[in-house]
Order: structure tokens, then C-alpha cells, then sequence
């Protein structure tokens, strides 16, 4: 009997706390009924507020996913500008609860920060912009010249790499900020600047920056997933969040768009029928709002429509989707069923 009493004991302990992990997973969102999302508020194809205060921007459509998925409610989210350096502090501390913005993964973060990159926001790429134009698209025009990055980032191992490998003698001077490293290019401290497209489409837009008279270069030093970030801590966050991101891409994959999305409602396909809630244990099991994919899509539409409003054809930017496109398109933006 006491055997059985202590198996039985046993047994609520471990139900009790798998619960309490659970609702504890979302505990900082919950609790100040808010989604908190970094990301970089200077940058304008990531995150800006329009004239009446409302969040748009790449980042912000996807904070509001999160804030349907977790709250049930698109608006119940915030952005915070958080910097390359401080990102570990942020998402540890829990100031933040994902980070999004223009964050590449290196093997050195997965090792050694509290951190964790969870699935892909979009594919970038590292490119240059010069100041004053010129008509040539040669690179060894700008041998010698300085470059602007910044330090101790992917973009600034790459742009070492690319120097050394086409012999480009550049002098390159390293900022330990985005806002440095494009404030000593707007001062002309340097003839180039270089890191990912996002960035180098946003200074070359800039108001400030078309007083200069500033040309973004076809050069491509690299192409490089851009992910968003979760504590380690947190591992059922972290679940959540994959699937979170997956969602849009798989409604694309399965030609699920804002246009058609009621059509697909109540279909028996087992991944669709997950994923828009008609059968909710899934989302549930993640304490997770069961329709929230139906809301977003119908707000912010799939992850192409996402892509083409904010970087696209049907923005001020017109980045080539290219490799953004799904794998079944050409690109290498993978999808994974919910099932």
C-alpha cells in the first residue's frame, strides 16, 4: 500500500510540474499581457510606426503572429530596439521574449550564449553601398578604399574573407553598432559600406542618405539565413515559437493566401486541419489560441504576401524574392507539416 501511495505521489509531482512548465513557457507574456519583440526600430523595412502610431514592417507583422498566437490578440505586442551586443542580455533577462531584426546564427552563439535561434525569418544577403554614384560595376574600382562595418559581426568575417580572397587591400574600419557604422558613412568616413541587404536598402532609402547620393552595388559577398531567437531556457517557448514561424510558410505551401483562406476551412487534410484549428489539440498541447492562424492570415496574409508587402514587388524596396521563395518555387525557404 505505501509502495502504491508513493508511486501515486510520484506521479502527481511530475504531472503537477510538466503543468506548471507549461503555463510557465509564456509566463512573461502572460502575465504582462503583452508579446515583446526585438528588433531594430531604425531600420524601416523591420519595424517603424506609421502616422497614426500603428507598428509596420517585416518584424512587426510577425510580433503580431506571435501576439494572435499567444494572446489571441494581433495588437497586443510591442517592439523594443535591441542592438546585435545586447541581445543575450535582453532575452535572458526576459525584457524581451523573441528577438527579430538582422540576427545571423554562428556555431559560437549556440555554444556558449544562454540562447538559441529557432527557425528562419528570411534569407539575406551581404552586398555594399557606396557614396557619391559611379558608373562602374567593377569591384577593384574601390581597391584601397575604406570600408564601413561593423565589428565583431557575421558581416565583418565575411567582408575580411572577401578581402582576402579577391586581393581588395581594403581598409576596413569596424563600428561596434549598425547606427555607428552608417553614421561614419553618411560623415564620408569611408567610400563603402557593407553588411546585409535589409540594412544597406534601408541607409540607401533614407532621406538623409539620398542628400548624399548613395548607390547600392550588384556586388554579393554572401547569402545568410536570418533566424529569430529564443533563451535556451525555455525550451517549450522555444517549440512554440518554431511552429509560430512555420505557420505563414506552410500556408503558403499548402496555397492558403488572406484572399481564399475561408475556402479552406473545415478541410480534412490532416496538416491544414491542424493548422488553421480545426482540430485544436496541437495548438492547445502549446497553450497556444487554437485559430490564431486563421486571424493572421487573414490580417497579414502568408509568408509571400508578408514578404512581398515589407521587402517585395509590392514595396518601395523591390527585393527580389529569389532564394525567399519555397523550395518547391526555386528558393530554399523550407516548410515542415503540422501533423
Amino acid at each position: 500500500m505505501k509502495l502504491i501511495l508513493f508511486f501515486l505521489t510520484i506521479a502527481i509531482f511530475f504531472n503537477n510540474n510538466i503543468s506548471w512548465a507549461k503555463s510557465n513557457s509564456l509566463r512573461y507574456p502572460m502575465s504582462r499581457n503583452r508579446v515583446v519583440c526585438g528588433t531594430d526600430t531604425s531600420n524601416k523595412l523591420l519595424a517603424y510606426k506609421d502616422e497614426i502610431g500603428s507598428w509596420q514592417g517585416f518584424d512587426a507583422d510577425i510580433c503580431r503572429n506571435f501576439a494572435l498566437a499567444i494572446l489571441g490578440e494581433a495588437e497586443a505586442f510591442t517592439l523594443q530596439n535591441i542592438s546585435g551586443k545586447d541581445v543575450v542580455k535582453a532575452l535572458d533577462s526576459g525584457q524581451i521574449d523573441v528577438m527579430l531584426g538582422n540576427q545571423v546564427i554562428s556555431a559560437k552563439q549556440e555554444v556558449t550564449h544562454p540562447v538559441v535561434g529557432t527557425d528562419v525569418l528570411y534569407i539575406d544577403k551581404q552586398i555594399f553601398a557606396e557614396r557619391h554614384k559611379s558608373d562602374t560595376n567593377s569591384m577593384q574600382k574601390y581597391k584601397k578604399s575604406n570600408v564601413c562595418v561593423v565589428a565583431n559581426s557575421n558581416d565583418y568575417e565575411n567582408l575580411y574573407d572577401y578581402n582576402q580572397k579577391y586581393a581588395m587591400e581594403f581598409n576596413i574600419l569596424k563600428y561596434s553598432t549598425a547606427a555607428e557604422a552608417k553614421q561614419a558613412f553618411y560623415l564620408g568616413r569611408c567610400q563603402l559600406i557593407s553588411g546585409s541587404e535589409i540594412y544597406i536598402k534601408s541607409i540607401a532609402e533614407n532621406l538623409v542618405s539620398k542628400d548624399n547620393d548613395i548607390r547600392v552595388l550588384p556586388e554579393i559577398i554572401s547569402y545568410r539565413p536570418v533566424y529569430a531567437y529564443v533563451a535556451k531556457a525555455n525550451p517549450e517557448f522555444q517549440v512554440a515559437a518554431k511552429w509560430i514561424l512555420n505557420a505563414p510558410k506552410l500556408a503558403e505551401q499548402q496555397g492558403i493566401t488572406s484572399k481564399n483562406i475561408d475556402s479552406f476551412i473545415g478541410i480534412r487534410s490532416g496538416s491544414v486541419k491542424n493548422l488553421l484549428g480545426s482540430s485544436p489539440n496541437l495548438w492547445k498541447q502549446m497553450d497556444l489560441h487554437p485559430d490564431w492562424v486563421v486571424s493572421a492570415i487573414k490580417q497579414q496574409g502568408n509568408f509571400g504576401e508578408i514578404y512581398e508587402r515589407n521587402f517585395g514587388k509590392h514595396s518601395e524596396y523591390k527585393i527580389e524574392r529569389d532564394k525567399n521563395n519555397l523550395i518547391e518555387n526555386g528558393g530554399i525557404i523550407n516548410t515542415l507539416p503540422f501533423i
